[in-house]
């Protein structure tokens, strides 16, 4: 059954070889232009600056300076220029992760339909002012501290801050669900596209995995600065229990999402993988099985063209016992280790 599927895949690839286009990805945060993205100098000073813009605003509009450092505002800075930051990098492993699926997708290209559909400009503007939106509400309801209200340039900026932490983070979000739903749709894919023989120990697709970590990073890393701001500001109304379980969540759900975003592709990726290995140990055995009966079968007077054969029967039965090994070497996924 699998042999030929197999064999319709490959049918199917030369029909879409002339057609056949790489999905590309360039949002509007970091558009190709003559054949170019924004250089690294650039995106370092855009998300460097925009949090530098909210610093000083907020610095200046306190009368007692001191207030700056001791609500934590230094922080939430950090965290709009790491999140943009964090975009811009994503983007680009995001890229080279899109390759790779690319060369190994069957007939229907997932990569491209996911990109086109999910990770448009608009998609990406209305998660960004959408999680803004609720950040900013979250942070009204958990309750800005005495300090801020002592001018209106204060409250102002605050709730600037918090608008812009989360207009880049919602964008994040966006790029991690439709991270999720892209691998959940290309694990299907990986039955007919690994390679035990590959030296990276994962049938070929170290790389995405790789890049699944470094996603994770990413967001466990920005969950950390939240946390730290989280912690670090005397909001007024935590003393609410229901006020206290929102804090909770909204600090732990950067770190859900950094979790599943190498979670449950992993899982995804592992189930396909275990099928492969599963599929392909049995046949290999039961070649094996046929090419040890045929090796007994001949007579104990040998001549030469039965020594021949024999030796091209042991040849094929160490090869296949080679390529059994390195499949049980072979990790299921890379949450495997």
């Amino acid at each position: 059954m699998l042999q030929h599927k197999h064999r319709a895949w490959k049918n199917k690839q030369v029909m879409y070889t002339t057609n056949r286009k790489a999905a590309e990805f360039y949002p509007f945060f970091d558009p190709l232009r003559d054949g170019h993205t924004l250089g690294w100098t650039t995106k370092t000073g855009i998300a460097l600056g925009s949090g530098a813009v909210y610093l000083l605003l907020q610095y200046y509009s306190f009368p007692d300076k001191m207030d700056f450092f001791q609500q934590y505002c230094w922080v939430l800075g950090i965290i709009i220029s790491t999140s943009m930051l964090a975009m811009y990098v994503a983007a680009e492993v995001f890229r080279h992760s899109l390759a790779t699926m690319h060369k190994m997708e069957v007939g229907h290209f997932v990569s491209q339909e996911i990109v086109s559909k999910w990770l448009t400009d608009k998609k990406y503007l209305l998660a960004g002012f959408g999680f803004a939106t609720v950040n900013t509400a979250v942070g009204h309801l958990l309750g800005v501290p005495a300090e801020f209200h002592e001018s209106v340039v204060s409250l102002s900026a605050i709730y600037l801050g918090m608008f812009a932490a989360g207009f880049a983070s919602g964008m994040g979000l966006l790029g991690i669900f439709a991270i999720i739903i892209l691998y959940l749709r290309f694990a299907p894919n990986l039955q007919y596209a690994l390679n035990p023989e590959n030296p990276d120990g994962i049938g070929g697709i170290k790389k995405l995995g790789d890049a699944l970590w470094f996603f994770g990073a990413l967001t466990g890393l920005v969950g950390v600065l939240v946390s730290i701001f989280m912690f670090g500001v005397n909001w007024t109304n935590v003393h609410n229990e229901i006020i206290q379980n929102l804090f909770l969540f909204w600090v732990s759900l950067p770190y859900v999402f950094a979790v599943s975003i190498v979670l449950i592709p992993g899982l995804a990726v592992r189930r396909q993988i275990s099928y492969f290995k599963h599929y392909k140990e049995k046949q290999l055995k039961r070649e094996k099985a046929k090419l040890y009966s045929s090796y007994k079968k001949f007579d104990a007077m040998e001549d030469d063209a039965i020594i021949n054969e024999k030796k091209v029967i042991k040849e094929r039965l160490n090869r296949i016992q080679d390529e059994l090994e390195k499949l049980r070497k072979m990790r299921n996924s890379h949450i495997d280790r």
